[in-house]
């Protein structure tokens, strides 16, 4: 129970940072189009809060934030599933906590998804960047300001943002649904081998 609500708190707290950090970036955008601060300004704030960003998703609680919350989600998923929804010790236990269950299921799911949702809108606004910049110098008319908006978009060129696992591994929905399926698998060959177990047990009591 207690390992369960630190999980819960960790995720969220995650989250919560997540979306924070979706809020800078996007009012650095609108600064830019606003002309509220200088580029070089908003350059800084831009490269602090990205950095601040990889930071978290490299380790938060001393794990890789982004595989530990995945597979902790997927795994307990699978363990409901297993141990408390298709093999049960009685048919009375299953329907006693079979609402818990089915609430505990939909909520590790639940939880997957919104971890790419908040993802996937976080790593647009930090690509809108680029677009922002476009827009700002399309409309400049001071040349010097011009050419930090130029050389800050070749920046931005080489740097398109990507939701990543340890730097490496890109969190993407089509990487997800290869996770899920290899998940179902996994729990596809476990069923198997529990009712092959249970027919060679039951095949032993009659002989």
């Amino acid at each position: 129970m207690v390992t369960n609500i630190c999980e819960c708190v960790a995720f969220y707290e995650y989250i919560l940072l997540i979306f924070y950090i979706q809020w800078m970036v996007y009012i650095i955008n609108e600064q830019i189009l606003l002309r509220y601060s200088t580029i070089s300004t908003s350059r800084d704030m831009y490269l602090e809060v990205v950095e601040c960003l990889n930071d978290i998703n490299r380790s938060i609680y001393g794990l890789p934030a982004i595989m530990g919350f995945i597979s902790a989600n997927v795994g307990d998923t699978i363990f409901v599933l297993y141990s408390r929804i298709i093999f049960t010790p009685t048919a009375q236990a299953l329907r006693d906590v079979f609402v818990l269950n089915i609430i505990t299921l939909s909520t590790k799911l639940f939880n997957v998804i919104l971890l790419y949702a908040i993802g996937l809108a976080t790593e647009k606004e930090i690509n809108r960047m680029s677009l922002v910049l476009h827009q700002r110098s399309v409309i400049e008319r001071n040349p010097r300001i011009k050419r930090q908006i130029k050389f800050f978009i070749l920046r931005r060129l080489h740097e398109h943002y990507h939701f990543e696992v340890c730097g490496i591994f890109e969190i993407s929905l089509r990487k997800l649904l290869f996770l899920l399926n290899k998940a179902v698998a996994y729990l596809f060959i476990q069923i198997l081998f529990r009712l092959n177990k249970d027919r060679i047990e039951t095949i032993r009591k009659i002989n």
